[in-house]
């Protein structure tokens, strides 16, 4: 019996271990109703904002927003705790940089076109502001995780892509 690992052999491990990755990394990924989840909540908040005079609603609204959004982030973080997880070396200053700028233009969008809105007068310009960005997140979001899944794939040490 020999110790040598025939070169077919060595390839079809080597595949294997690609796929292995790219399923981590998929799976430690932020699933499509994520995204659908922070906007619903988002537009509920920016309405309830528009349509009280403050206090006890508002109180209410902010507490349940922020709920919210703990339950749906601490859902994605339990899901992706149960699972493997990409090695930390995959996520560089490229990746860091991408979420950044992510953040910055939904963030940016929002209080601009919730600004303007405001400033011409519109009624309801939080909710409509808030149903815009909501917009750019349940269609963007799913399409920034595949693109930061890319980015991920493309960190792997030894990739043979």
């Amino acid at each position: 019996m020999t110790d040598q690992v025939r070169p077919e052999e060595a390839a079809r491990a080597l595949t294997e271990i690609d796929q292995r990755q790219e399923q981590i990394i998929r799976m430690a990924s932020l699933p499509r109703w994520f995204w659908g989840a922070i906007a619903f909540l988002m537009v509920a908040f920016a309405a309830v904002v528009d349509t009280t005079q403050g206090g006890l609603g508002q109180g209410m609204a902010t507490a349940l927003f922020v709920a919210g959004v703990l339950t749906t982030v601490g859902l994605v973080a339990f899901r992706s705790a149960r699972s493997a997880q990409p090695h930390n070396s995959l996520f560089g200053p490229r990746i860091m940089a991408a979420d950044l700028a992510f953040a910055v233009v939904i963030v940016g969008v929002s209080l601009a076109t919730t600004l303007i809105l405001k400033a011409s007068g519109v009624s309801y310009a939080a909710t409509v502001g808030a149903s815009i960005t909501a917009v750019i997140l349940v269609v963007g979001g799913p399409m920034y995780t595949r693109y930061r899944q890319g980015l991920i794939l493309a960190n792997r040490s030894g990739s043979r892509r």
